[in-house]
């Protein structure tokens, strides 16, 4: 169980600024508010207050940090504002980067949670095997039930890693679909999709009792 740390010691504000940038910059991802607000004493209310304070001093001091709500928490992130400077000195990072087929697929479960693969691969035309397989293991994704049909199949839903992944609030925070720009599949993505349909189409044929999805 999380404790206050103002059991046997007193913060002046300005510590508590820097205890709070303390405990998100080692957590490193997002902490989740109500543990955090536990931690300081204080109501999430003040915590709302305090973290609005922190990104003023931010701000006005051009600090490289920022402080941004995450996943039902607040997550200590570089300041967007020297985005280019980092690009340019660490070069892109594309460790979170998901192939076009994966976002096509998470995009869909998103939007359409729970849902299955079978109206997954209706809406995307193709077969979303590999794309579910990719998501399950980076944990954007999980099985939250099944379906009430007679084929009885697994309903997919997002994680709160998935928030943390783009740096979300809540699913509230998702545009519309009317502000999406969806873009095309290039022949490389396209390629892969149909190895997917050939994979699955050869796996049915040699074993029709054992369905992966």
């Amino acid at each position: 169980m999380t404790q206050s740390l103002f059991l046997n010691k007193t913060y002046s504000r300005q510590e508590l600024h820097g205890l709070v940038e303390a405990i998100l910059f080692v957590h490193g991802k997002a902490y989740d508010k109500k543990e955090l607000s536990t931690i300081l004493d204080c109501s999430l209310e003040d915590l709302e207050k305090l973290i609005e304070e922190m990104n003023t001093v931010y701000k006005e001091s051009k600090r490289g940090l920022v402080i941004i709500p995450v996943a039902g928490g607040y997550q200590l992130v570089t300041n967007p504002h020297y985005h280019q400077e980092m690009n340019e000195l660490f070069g892109r990072r594309n460790e979170n980067k998901l192939p076009q087929s994966a976002l096509e697929t998470l995009a869909i479960i998103a939007y359409k949670q729970p849902i299955s693969k079978e109206e997954i691969d209706k809406i995307r035309g193709v077969s979303s095997s590999r794309s579910l397989n990719t998501l399950l293991a980076l944990k954007l994704i999980t099985i939250s039930g099944t379906s009430e049909d007679v084929l009885q199949s697994p309903l997919y839903t997002t994680t709160e890693r998935f928030l943390e992944f783009f740096r979300i609030n809540s699913l509230e925070d998702l545009p519309s679909l009317s502000q999406l720009e969806w873009q095309e599949i290039d022949a490389e993505e396209t390629h892969l999709e149909k190895d997917e349909e050939n994979e699955e189409e050869t796996r049915s044929s040699h074993d029709t009792e054992t369905e992966l999805f």
